[in-house]
């Protein structure tokens, strides 16, 4: 064989051998399957520190414009209170620290407005394969506290259960709340309106001045009052005429007494509300579908020309207020035409979950706490009640009703996010 033919031999040996390009081209491959991976999992490792750190964002400028409307700090306090939520909800989200590049807190004291802009970033775990370092993720949030009037109903339960240390509890919680809504200095409040009624509540109402007019202008002894005339209108918020009048004892022989604790129809005065509320004593049975439907009536423009000029309801979305109710009780609900039966549990949680649905309906946002129950119905009515399961309340102990009512008091401040 010739040299050449030997040559030539091997060069079609070398061209016909394709091992070494199987294993370049699998461990070209790999690494666009790595990278590819890697991508995903930084992707999505984004995504949740993305979340985590708009959350955190959130949470400041919360915070933030609360400071700027309710506690009235000055902006180098806000700044101070901002970044303390911001690092606080990032600790404790799980995130890995992020590289923080920048932090921006704008104030905007004539738009009631706290702005927060962040400018972070991660590293990567396998992003580095395709030159990718670090993954971006600004965030940004305003938070305006919202210049919408407020109108609130409290539902409060006097009944004989509350004796003692329960009616204690029960005062000073209301007045909590009454202190965060209404503070000493009305100017903090920017020109919103808030008014918060009271229906103190066991066997009737003790509607004082107002119970004849709610009897279609007849006697009501002892101004006690109680379900319609009709039980067609126990559900609704018409205007008590006709036979959609409410019933006294005139119309219910035996009934229970109603309790001595009257009536409040809302008000802007705090020293009102408190005396009010310091006046309780307990005594009678639980009539819970009354307080429900009595706080409904204090915030019903159906019922606008029953209460003083100053105490009159706007109307259902109006866009200028906003409705809330707050029910409460620390039992389950058993009276009916002032009578306490086995019979009327039922019949008291259907009239007061009917009562919910309508009041709802018209825009009302309704808050309720259970305040020592063990009654499974009982906590039943009060979580069917609620606007949302969120807005129930179980409070097992006097300290623990006063931060539920002081937990809601700070959610009606009504804040938004607006981006």
């Amino acid at each position: 064989m010739s040299k050449a033919s030997v040559i030539k031999d091997k060069l079609e040996a070398f061209r016909g051998d394709t091992r070494g390009a199987v294993a370049i081209i699998f461990a070209l491959t790999l690494i666009m399957v790595l990278t590819v991976i890697g991508l995903a999992v930084d992707t999505a490792r984004g995504m949740r520190a993305g979340n985590s750190i708009g959350a955190a964002v959130d949470a400041a400028v919360i915070a933030g414009v609360k400071g700027l409307r309710l506690q009235n700090m000055t902006d180098s306090q806000i700044q101070t209170v901002v970044r303390d939520i911001f690092d606080s909800n990032i600790e404790t989200s799980g995130l890995s620290a992020p590289t923080i590049n920048g932090f921006n807190v704008t104030i905007d004291r004539s738009n009631s407005s706290v702005e927060v802009a962040v400018d972070a970033e991660i590293k990567t775990v396998l992003g580095g394969l395709a030159g990718i370092d670090t993954l971006s993720l600004p965030r940004r949030s305003v938070a305006i506290y919202e210049n919408k009037d407020v109108e609130v109903a409290l539902q409060l339960d006097v009944t004989g259960s509350m004796g003692g240390k329960k009616i204690d509890d029960l005062k000073l919680a209301t007045k909590d709340l009454v202190d965060i809504l209404i503070p000493d200095d009305i100017s903090l409040l920017g020109g919103q309106k808030i008014r918060i009624g009271l229906a103190p509540y066991a066997a009737g109402i003790n509607a004082g001045s107002y119970a004849s007019l709610m009897n279609g202008g007849a006697a009501a002894p002892d101004n006690c009052v109680y379900e319609r005339s009709s039980d067609s209108f126990q559900d609704s918020d018409t205007y008590p005429s006709g036979s959609a009048v409410l019933k006294t004892k005139l119309d219910l022989v035996g009934a229970n007494n109603c309790p001595s604790a009257t009536l409040q129809p809302m008000t802007d005065d705090k020293t009102v509300l408190k005396a009010s509320v310091d006046s309780y004593t307990t005594g009678g049975t639980t009539a819970g579908h009354l307080g429900t439907s009595y706080a409904w009536y204090l915030l019903s423009p159906e019922w606008a020309s029953i209460w003083p000029t100053a105490s009159q309801p706007t109307a259902y979305n109006s866009g200028t207020a906003t409705k809330v109710a707050i029910l409460m009780t620390d039992g389950l609900y058993n009276t009916v035409g002032g009578k306490m039966s086995g019979a009327n549990e039922g019949k008291s949680a259907d009239f007061a979950v009917d009562t919910c649905t309508e009041m709802k309906s018209k825009g009302v946002i309704v808050y309720t706490v259970g305040f020592k129950l063990n009654a499974p119905a009982a906590k039943a009515t009060l979580a069917s009640c609620a606007s949302h399961i969120e807005k129930f309340y179980e409070a097992k102990d006097g300290d623990a009703l006063r931060i539920a009512f002081q937990a809601i008091a700070q959610d009606i401040a009504t804040l938004r996010l607006t981006e």
